[in-house]
């Protein structure tokens, strides 16, 4: 389907799952040899690369490094380097995949006429929009498929690294050449072109500007931080394929670039000790990651994916609602790993080349979470991790007469921008 049809665009994001899925458990997935590796079950092995592994040095440190099969591996970098050495294990693979159906063929306009907006007002962003909250000081990165950073409602809002100019030299000394706007990590470029659309989507969903104009016959998209800075992280291929290793190499990026929130819109990988390592590491740091449940309709408990179903103080996990204030029966669900859910249903945000279009899914209830988040930390800076988490789960909408009702998350609530305010305000007057 051609962007270029813009408002008739209509997609619904999916994530892959691979054929089995393990949990994290140490005799499943994880288990550990007593070399320091972590060996593979069979459950996993549909989506372990085979020829690259992550290695966690003592050190604080992590290498990706590439060997023909487990035994080079273990003899050319676990033997000789043994004792300097915490753990390794296999890279995994995670995807999204564009379909146009989740159970049977799905209308290319949407099925009820309701405002471009109807995420917006339900979850009543203009609240803090009237009293000045609108993102500012606060940097978002977007760990996805890359962002069309030249969409005219999202290039006023790039985070931009001032140390960085583009002439081939790594002037600032991190590593990463030319990166000025982000940079991507699958290609090892500072180019963070959107090959799917997936993430400029999200993107547009958190900052997209109110003040940009596309036209007469298109209206604007209503980013819900849009003073909020964006800092677009790609670790995908144009097919929306891509590796755990990657998407750590950008969470650890965006922390080094003073990203307050990640948005982390993919899932469907097998349990990897390293992601949930890293994750876990985000609080201390300062940092709220923001995750997708996953779209295949199940309950993370019965069927985890990752990293949905990790469990930590710095990681909010997101349903998908939909405009009649149900859960969409695309969204995964959980009444213990599943935090909140967000319109995620007929969203309209932001396309590559300037268009905009309606995409369904969890990765796009994520962002109205991370958006939000951003304007908490607006609204107090001083604010830790854990009073923003508090903030938005404690906000949520909800019925009181059914608070375990049509919404399987465990909070029994949908995100309230207005609501989540006011629990900030009472944790830090």
């Amino acid at each position: 389907m051609d962007v270029g049809q813009g408002r008739q665009f209509h997609l619904i994001m999916l994530f892959v799952l691979p054929l089995a899925l393990a949990a994290c458990k140490k005799d499943d997935s994880v288990a550990e040899a007593p070399s320091g590796f972590q060996e593979i079950s069979s459950k996993c092995e549909s989506t372990a690369v085979p020829n690259r592994f992550l290695v966690n040095w003592k050190d604080g440190t992590l290498s990706i490094e590439h060997a023909r099969n487990r035994e080079e591996f273990l003899r050319t970098i676990m033997e000789p380097n043994e004792g300097q050495i915490d753990f390794a294990e296999h890279d995994q693979l995670v995807h999204l995949e564009i379909t146009d159906e989740i159970t049977g063929a799905a209308p290319t306009t949407r099925a009820l006429t309701i405002p471009d907006d109807w995420g917006q007002q339900i979850v009543e962003a203009s609240v803090a929009w009237s009293r000045g909250i609108v993102g500012q000081g606060v940097t978002v990165a977007v760990v996805d498929s890359g962002v069309d950073i030249n969409h005219v409602q999202i290039q006023p809002r790039l985070a931009t690294n001032s140390a960085e100019i583009v002439n081939g030299v790594d002037d600032d000394g991190n590593g990463y050449i030319d990166d000025v706007y982000g940079y991507d990590f699958q290609d090892g470029s500072p180019q963070v072109n959107d090959g799917t659309g997936h993430g400029t989507h999200v993107a547009g969903v958190i900052v997209a500007d109110h003040a940009v104009s596309l036209g007469e016959t298109t209206p604007a998209v209503k980013g819900l931080a849009p003073g909020a800075q964006l800092l677009p992280l790609d670790f995908m291929t144009d097919s929306g394929a891509g590796s755990i290793g990657n998407a750590i190499r950008a969470i650890k990026y965006a922390v080094s670039r003073g990203a307050k929130v990640i948005n982390a819109s993919w899932g469907g990988g097998a349990c990897s000790a390293t992601l949930r390592q890293t994750i876990q590491e985000l609080e201390a740091q300062g940092v709220l990651m923001v995750v997708a449940a996953g779209n295949s309709g199940s309950n993370l408990d019965w069927e985890p994916e990752y990293p949905a179903a990790f469990q930590s103080g710095s990681q909010i996990t997101v349903g998908a609602s939909t405009f009649r204030d149900i859960m969409a029966g695309f969204s995964n669900y959980s009444y213990s790993l599943v935090h909140l859910a967000a319109p995620g249903a007929d969203i309209y945000s932001t396309l590559p080349g300037n268009h905009t279009g309606d995409l369904s899914g969890t990765s796009m209830a994520t962002p109205f979470v991370s958006a939000t988040a951003a304007l908490l930390w607006s609204f107090r800076p001083q604010a830790t991790v854990a009073q923003i988490r508090h903030a938005l789960l404690n906000g949520v909408d909800r019925d009181p007469a059914d608070p375990r009702g049509v919404l399987a998350v465990s909070t029994g609530g949908r995100l309230n921008i207005r609501k989540a305010l006011d629990e900030l305000a009472r944790q830090l007057p």
